[in-house]
């Protein structure tokens, strides 16, 4: 019976998200969800805040400057010009893949959005505090992410990285050796391939519901946190984040923690957690570089799955090759585990098809409880660096 409340409730959460329609970042209905999740959590008995920022209403651009100014270089004249774009291309793509920097994503970052935070303190003194994180926008569907492309897309990223990187070099180094111009040469279609994926999801793709991705993850955090505060945790702070923006760049993740001394925290960030799939751990996460999540955390995790079976909890069998808000923890050599509900891919992300009705109800509750545990056991000291007592 308390399972399926759990269920109906997570549910409950999740559609009145979906409700105020797609969340596209910096839009107004990411504003309005995170005014139906600040009110929710103020009926909870939960103080929250908003907390504004600047961010993109889409990645596409930030990802596609690089390319195009690497096409508009020649490797065959490799003139002055021609170095300089190369130059430019590979800084600006290097740049804009390390989480802590973005300086495209910064400076296309015109539109309003904001973080929601709130903070439950703990019944005797804070010796840890533990971030829940979801994020409160949806994301845009294209060819990028259909069905058939989707279990490749880390394998398209890294293509057209490469791509970028050859063609860059070719034009850096003026078109020789005569192999690395006829490499870059090559390149070219390549780029222009993933150019086209970028602008036919902007002007042909649809803002998306947004049910498991990531409603469903605003709901369950919503529901442990309004937990705790009617039973505050023993010595661990409790912190509840929904971003904004963490479809255009985890903007608002990357806002949070410039904004915020976190050091020492630990991040628990669910991201699509009812999806019909197995509940996962990730072990690492990241699209180029990669970065493995807190060995703690994941011993902790481990844990878990083992003793609770009834859980279904498992580690990520693969890297999926997507950046999280957690991702921004870890580049930061911050402490960060996400949870999400994947298998070979996650079932209808980023499609017209991720709506309440394609939820796994069952996975839901076992996301709650998965969260409830595991803040448990950070409660109890079982993540600490040095243990209590």
């Amino acid at each position: 019976m308390a399972a399926a409340e759990d269920a109906d409730r997570a549910l409950a959460r999740v559609r009145e998200l979906v409700a105020v329609g797609p969340r596209r970042p910096t839009g107004p209905a990411e504003a309005a969800a995170a005014a139906v999740a600040q009110r929710r959590l103020r009926g909870d008995g939960v103080r929250s805040e908003l907390e504004p920022f600047r961010g993109p209403a889409t990645f596409a651009w930030a990802q596609a400057i690089p390319s195009a100014l690497a096409l508009a270089g020649s490797t065959r004249r490799a003139g002055a010009r021609d170095r300089a774009l190369g130059l430019l291309a590979a800084a600006l793509a290097a740049a804009e893949g390390d989480p802590r920097l973005q300086p495209l994503t910064r400076a296309l970052g015109r539109g309003e959005s904001a973080n929601l935070v709130a903070s439950v303190e703990p019944q005797a003194a804070a010796r840890r505090t533990v971030c829940l994180v979801s994020h409160l926008d949806s994301s845009r569907s294209g060819w990028l992410f259909h069905p058939a492309l989707a279990p490749h897309l880390r394998r398209v990223i890294a293509v057209a990285t490469a791509a970028l990187l050859v063609r860059s070099l070719a034009l850096v180094l003026g078109g020789r050796p005569r192999a690395l111009a006829l490499c870059g040469r090559a390149a070219s279609p390549m780029l222009l391939a993933g150019l086209g994926l970028l602008a036919e999801r902007e002007l042909r793709g649809v803002d998306v519901p947004g049910a498991n991705d990531n409603a469903s993850g605003v709901a369950v955090a919503a529901a442990v946190t309004a937990e705790i505060a009617a039973e505050p945790l023993a010595s661990t702070r409790l912190v509840f984040l929904a971003t904004g923006c963490e479809e255009s760049g985890t903007v608002g993740m990357r806002s949070f923690l410039e904004r915020h001394d976190t050091d020492g925290w630990l991040f628990l960030n669910l991201d699509g957690v009812g999806a019909p799939a197995t509940l996962r751990y990730l072990p690492r996460e990241g699209v180029g570089r990669v970065w493995p999540a807190d060995p703690l955390l994941l011993a902790v995790a481990d844990r878990l799955g083992r003793r609770r079976a009834d859980l279904g909890l498992a580690p990520a069998e693969r890297l999926v090759g997507l950046t999280y808000d957690a991702t921004q923890v870890l580049a930061r050599g911050g402490r960060a585990l996400t949870v999400s509900a994947q298998d070979d891919t996650i079932p209808n992300y980023h499609t017209p098809a991720d709506v309440p009705e394609k939820l796994d109800p069952g996975v839901l509750d076992r996301a709650t409880d998965t969260v409830r545990e595991l803040v448990r056991a950070i409660d109890a000291g079982e993540a600490d660096r040095t243990p209590p007592g």
